[in-house]
């Protein structure tokens, strides 16, 4: 059973060093730039700097999340940022953007390049033509189902899986939702979370399901870790970099034991106690997800988007800012508590807690005890309250956190009058340092220092993350200060340690950027119509070219498929037999390196930008194409039409009869069921800003049914400005 990598996430070096802790055997982290999860702490140079040397020292690898689109004026800083990761030894960049991927494996083909789960690599034919572009791992998407994890892996690709975590409803890098309602884009680390809200039917009433229809529960397949062991997972992925340092410990800590337990062939089950534990420090219900196939009702959080932690006992009464509690579990000073409540919780600190007229610093079950609550909306009888937090579980995390993890080493010594006293150390990896003291050793006046003085010395390595298993040496009758051991075992040791920092140390200079491309030709159209529908009925010739959109989430055949005169939308499909297709939306092309790299695919004329571009960010993309490779390409925007916000692979309500659902500000999203699929359109037509931005052609979204009343309806719209277009 092969043993996978344990990846850790670090929001700050607090979690970090949380992570390390605890056993990991990688940490994926971002900078202060271009990383999906841009309200994490992040790590500046100096701070990353520092991070990899103290995850290279304890045998951890570091992985840095580039994994947003970038835009044309981010290119700049981008390449410099790559530059410093490569020379400060990073074992690995995850990148979402094909521009920033091409520049990489282009300019430094020995920096190992991971496609993040933004790329939205989701079947085989995506993780077979990302093999062929030097990628060396693919982060599936969270909707790969266990047996395609399996195929998968036999490609030969370094596969990771997410195992633990915060999960997203829809397919990720196919979410404009939180673009489109709220203008932070999660294609660009800034999701404001619209699946955690409340949605209602279109008049408002609640579903029966209850009011956080697009809200899931978290990952965990900690049970289930023997089969994607057996499936060869190269690695199992935590997600959590907005969580709390205790949280990495203590997942982190439970999937070691997990996964060490059955490499070697023991049972291993979570315990109750280690359950609740997990429970406590968040959870917003579990589930195996679609990599197991859960349903829908396992799989979803209908009735609240935040942290439950656990029932601890149920409201008696109210009295002028205190509430009374019978207890069912126990309770501590200082715990964190949550009395579910509407229109929203009511949260109390149990700073006092008090039990029979005296004040107590715990409770068990069984008990009654009063707690202050000045928090609204007030309680009521039989509401339940749940512990969010358990100090006393925090305190001790901590102090397990401050356990150093620690690295074999073997020392040897010499201590001979007239000499210098030598330390060297051996490691496990066969490094091998020396030492030695300005002190000359002095012979013996009276007794000679004893050995097991000098072995004593030596075995404390003074707050260096190394454990002495063995320490061994030669010594003549002789004298030395204890402090001059001590001084020469550091000296060995932060020798020992400047080695282990560097994991690459034949990183040289990058080689210069090149992308041969010659001009596409095949499409002249001004004015493209889109559709989803392989021939539409409905549709007539007109002035309009009517183009199809292949499904960004449709799994693909494993052979290459003929595609002609059509958008590609995925990454799978730029290795199937292309013959004058377009480059389209879901692919998030948005400067001129992605659009390059694109375009350099066999059978790709043009492309489409994000439709999260603005005409600078355009204009300033076809400026740099154009500078850069001699010609202006075939390129497109979208002008009009409801986009899709979300693909949710296999619904999200238990019944599949629903045309509509609506958000507390009275917006009406229409629902498409497609493919075992249910796609989220936007409440109102997209409209662009002006057109004229020097891109080849518009589009206009629609079905074909409705182009007539479409092209009517945005005629004053855009129609008379299309035309100053430069064809």
């Amino acid at each position: 059973m092969r043993k996978p990598e344990l990846l850790a996430p670090a929001g700050s070096m607090d979690s970090l060093k949380a992570a390390v802790a605890a056993g990991c055997d990688a940490v994926y982290l971002g900078m202060t730039n271009f990383s999906a999860r841009a309200f994490a702490g992040n790590f500046d140079r100096e701070q990353l700097q520092a991070a990899v040397r103290y995850c290279h020292t304890r045998n951890v690898k570091v992985y840095v999340t580039m994994n947003t689109m970038l835009y044309e004026t981010e290119i700049e800083n981008a390449v410099k940022d790559v530059d410093f990761l490569y020379h400060a030894d990073v074992d690995a960049l995850l990148i979402q953007d094909f521009g920033l991927f091409d520049y990489v494996r282009t300019c430094y083909p020995d920096f190992d390049v991971h496609c993040s789960t933004q790329m939205h690599i989701h079947n085989l034919a995506g993780v077979k033509f990302m093999q062929s572009q030097g990628a060396a791992r693919v982060v599936m998407a969270r909707e790969t189902p266990i047996e395609l994890i399996e195929e998968a892996v036999k490609t030969g690709m370094e596969i990771e899986v997410f195992a633990y975590g915060a999960i997203c409803i829809s397919y990720s890098g196919q979410c404009l939702m939180s673009a489109s309602l709220k203008n932070r884009s999660a294609n660009r680390g800034m999701c404001a979370q619209c699946c955690r809200l409340k949605y209602f039917h279109e008049d408002g009433t609640p579903f029966e399901e209850g009011e956080y229809l697009l809200s899931p529960k978290d990952l965990n397949v900690i049970d289930r870790l023997p089969e994607l062991m057996k499936a060869g997972v190269s690695s199992l992925k935590v997600e959590g970099r907005m969580k709390r340092p205790e949280y990495v410990y203590l997942v982190i800590k439970t999937f070691r034991d997990a996964i060490d337990a059955f490499a070697e062939g023991r049972d291993y089950k979570v315990s109750f106690k280690r359950q609740k534990e997990l429970l406590l420090m968040f959870n917003r219900g579990f589930s195996h997800g679609h990599l197991f196939h859960d349903g829908t009702e396992e799989r979803m959080s209908w009735y609240r988007p935040n942290h439950m932690g656990i029932t601890i006992g149920t409201v008696v009464r109210y009295e002028k800012g205190r509430v009374l509690v019978k207890l069912t579990d126990t309770l501590n000073q200082n715990d964190g508590l949550r009395i579910l409540n509407e229109p929203t919780d009511t949260g109390l600190t149990a700073v006092k807690i008090e039990k029979d007229g005296r004040l107590v610093s715990s409770a068990s079950a069984g008990d009654t005890v009063w707690l202050e609550c000045k928090s609204k909306p007030v309680p009521k009888k039989g509401q339940k309250l749940h512990k969010t937090s358990d100090k006393k579980l925090i305190d001790f995390i901590d102090s397990e956190i401050a356990q150093e993890r620690t690295s074999p080493v073997s020392m040897h010594y010499e201590a001979y009058a007239g000499k210098p006293f030598t330390v060297t150390v051996r490691d496990e990896r066969d490094n091998t340092v020396s030492a030695s003291s300005d002190f000359i050793v002095e012979p013996a006046r009276s007794a000679p220092l004893s050995a097991e003085k000098i072995i004593s010395s030596l075995s404390k390595t003074g707050g260096l993350p190394y454990e002495a298993v063995t320490v061994e040496g030669e010594a003549g009758d002789i004298f030395m200060p204890v402090s001059v051991m001590n001084e020469t075992r550091r000296q060995a040791l932060e020798k020992l340690n400047e080695l282990r920092s560097v994991l690459h140390p034949l990183r040289t200079e990058a080689k210069p950027y090149h992308c041969e491309l010659e001009k596409r030709t095949g499409w002249n159209e001004q004015v493209l119509l889109i559709t989803n529908e392989k021939d539409p009925e409905g549709w007539n010739e007109s002035e309009y070219t009517l183009t199809y959109a292949a499904d960004p989430v449709q799994p693909l055949q494993n052979e290459a498929v003929r595609q002609k005169h059509m958008i590609l939308s995925q990454a799978g499909d730029f290795g199937m037999d292309n013959e004058d297709c377009l480059a389209g939306m879901t692919l998030n092309i948005a400067n001129s390196y992605a659009a390059a790299y694109a375009l350099k695919q066999k059978g790709v004329s043009g492309v489409i930008f994000s439709s999260e571009m603005n005409n600078e960010q355009i204009r300033s993309t076809l400026e740099a194409f154009e500078k850069r490779y001699g010609f202006a390409p075939y390129t497109a925007r979208l002008v009009y039409g409801r986009r899709t916000l979300m693909y949710i692979k296999d619904g999200f309500l238990k019944s599949r009869n629903e045309n509509t659902i609506a958000d507390f500000h009275g917006y009406i999203f229409k629902l498409a069921y497609n493919s075992g699929k249910v796609e989220i359109k936007e409440p109102h037509p997209y409209v662009s800003d002006n057109p004229y931005c020097m891109a080849s052609a518009v589009l206009i979204d629609g079905k074909p049914d409705e182009y007539k009343e479409i092209t009517e309806e945005a005629y004053e719209e855009f129609h008379e400005r299309i035309q100053r277009i430069r064809p």
